[in-house]
């Protein structure tokens, strides 16, 4: 028995197939993947991340690692609790290409370059005994580079996201151990 499809029936099949591909990948910005935290008592409220006018929680994980960045023998649970948020932005580094032209005529299509670069800015704030005792603003960035539209591209900007992510976390480690003998800046003159 021979199996005949029309035409046009496996022309929207592998559309359907090739729509889903570079579509089915979404930016998450709240989550990091990159090592699993054990379960423990949150240092920081809930903290937020923003972009684009909206605001989200992050990750559980994600709160568990900033939790276990800050030193507990400088700053005890018992009497101190912390304040953190993030701000996001996109700057593009150049004008848009003219890929993006197909765009306007074919509804799936897949090239669309990007190259832009992603910004991290994160407050925190320790209150110790209801007072503030620390408070820090770092700013990260990466660059992103993309040719395809889709998951391709969803999958380079998580990437930067949880490396962003990665370098707070270890500034953050970095600068809440009080007991340190030196600071950054000093240390990078010897």
């Amino acid at each position: 028995m021979k199996l005949s499809l029309p035409k046009s029936s496996v022309f929207v099949a592998c559309a359907g197939v090739l729509a889903a591909f570079f579509a089915g990948c979404s930016t998450s910005l709240t989550k990091y993947d990159l090592q699993e935290y054990p379960k423990t008592i949150p240092f920081f409220e809930p903290i937020t991340i923003s972009y684009a006018g909206t605001t989200a929680y992050l990750d559980t994980n994600l709160q568990r690692a900033y939790s276990l960045a800050v030193d507990t023998a400088s700053y005890p649970m018992e009497s101190c609790r912390g304040v953190a948020h993030i701000d996001a932005s996109v700057t593009p580094d150049n004008e848009p290409s003219s890929w993006n032209i197909g765009a306007t005529i074919i509804p799936f299509w897949p090239a669309l370059p990007v190259s832009e670069t992603w910004h991290y800015r994160m407050e925190a704030r320790i209150f110790c005994h209801g007072s503030l005792t620390f408070k820090v603003e770092f700013e990260e960035s990466e660059h992103v580079k993309a040719f395809w539209y889709g998951r391709m591209r969803s999958d380079l900007v998580n990437n930067a996201s949880q490396e962003m992510h990665r370098k707070l976390l270890e500034r953050l480690k970095f600068e809440t151990r009080l007991g340190r003998s030196t600071d950054l800046n000093l240390a990078q003159d010897y």
